[in-house]
């Protein structure tokens, strides 16, 4: 696993901003400049998309895609991406890679007066992270300082992640279980891998994999005659890899060929994707610390992993932009 790996770049990063206050008094001057303010204003509206974020190649190709895709549906905005992982958002900053976040981007344009901003999260469940967009930067960022300078402007408007309703929940359902439907009609297993969050205060967000599960499984027996599909995640406690081992050994003598497929769960194919879910044997770690492919070739499974994130999937992204336009249409200012 890269977990010491990347607490190291964490402590790099952390290392980097400690010196950086203990330089000369020129050097830790906080900037005057707002990097986002760089950015001309062409349209009376500005559209923010917001995920987790990677380092990684292979997922700014996804965020190239999905950005694409926003701009063909709102032709007359400005549109822009930005990350809500501090981890993240450091560890690019750490390579010498500027990226502005969020609140940044709130602040230039409440700055700019655009008329209209609309923010879409491409968030899997509403966790930590949503919670975080929602209330630090939509609400305390933008919207509150709105009220007693409005000027015309309409508060900022903040779409839903992917599993919010139950109707969401059943279309993304029926999107993964399609994709894997020559898996499943043989009688192989498939198993998505899901972020989830450790915190208790967190349970209401962390259900939404549950119920995806419950509901892939229904919809998988009635369609293709098995339900060996599964979703266990890297944070959320009562979903972790031990309770996929748990599921699988209750059905090993009837999965054919003992065989499952692994997919992320997550908006792109980044760090747990390459490393928890498909990585190879890591010297110098415990065997409960390797990946989850590794671990179920040893218990004598064969394994095939997918590397294709929810951001890879049309049907997906036309749920995100569902959600935008129900924000929009209805001034929902969550």
């Amino acid at each position: 696993m890269k977990k010491y790996y990347n607490l190291l770049l964490t402590l790099v990063a952390l290392a980097m901003t400690a010196m950086a206050f203990t330089a000369c008094d020129e050097e830790v001057k906080a900037p005057t400049q707002n990097p986002a303010d760089a950015f001309p204003k062409k349209h009376d509206t500005a559209l923010l998309l917001v995920t987790f974020g990677s380092t990684y190649d292979v997922p700014q190709q996804t965020f190239d895609k999905q950005k694409a895709f926003f701009q063909n549906q709102f032709p007359n905005t400005d549109l822009y991406l930005s990350y809500t992982s501090r981890i993240i958002i450091n560890r690019m900053q750490a390579q010498g890679k500027e990226f502005i976040p969020p609140a940044m981007w709130m602040q230039s344009f409440l700055k700019k007066n655009y008329k209209n901003v609309h923010v879409q999260s491409f968030h899997v469940i509403p966790g930590e992270e949503f919670t975080l967009l929602r209330d630090a930067y939509v609400k305390k960022e933008y919207n509150v300082k709105l009220v007693d300078d409005r000027k015309g402007r309409n508060d900022a408007v903040l779409g839903h992640p992917l599993l919010y309703s139950k109707e969401d929940i059943q279309k993304v359902a029926k999107i993964l279980v399609d994709d894997h439907k020559e898996h499943i009609q043989k009688g192989e297993a498939v198993a998505f891998m899901g972020h989830g969050n450790p915190e208790e205060n967190y349970e209401y967000a962390n259900q939404k994999y549950k119920m995806l599960e419950q509901e892939m499984q229904k919809y998988a027996l009635a369609t293709y005659k098995h339900d060996y599909v599964y979703v266990a995640t890297v944070d959320y406690p009562a979903m972790l890899f031990d309770y996929l081992v748990g599921e699988l050994k209750m059905v090993e003598d009837k999965v054919a060929n003992k065989k499952i497929h692994l997919q992320p769960l997550m908006t792109i194919v980044g760090d747990h994707a390459n490393n928890d879910m498909a990585g190879d044997y890591e010297k110098g770690e415990a065997d409960e610390d390797q990946s989850w492919k590794w671990q179920l070739e040893k218990k004598g499974w064969k394994v095939e992993t997918h590397m294709k994130g929810l951001g890879d999937y049309k049907e997906i992204n036309n749920i995100y932009l569902e959600h935008l336009k129900a924000a929009i249409a209805d001034g929902n200012k969550e």
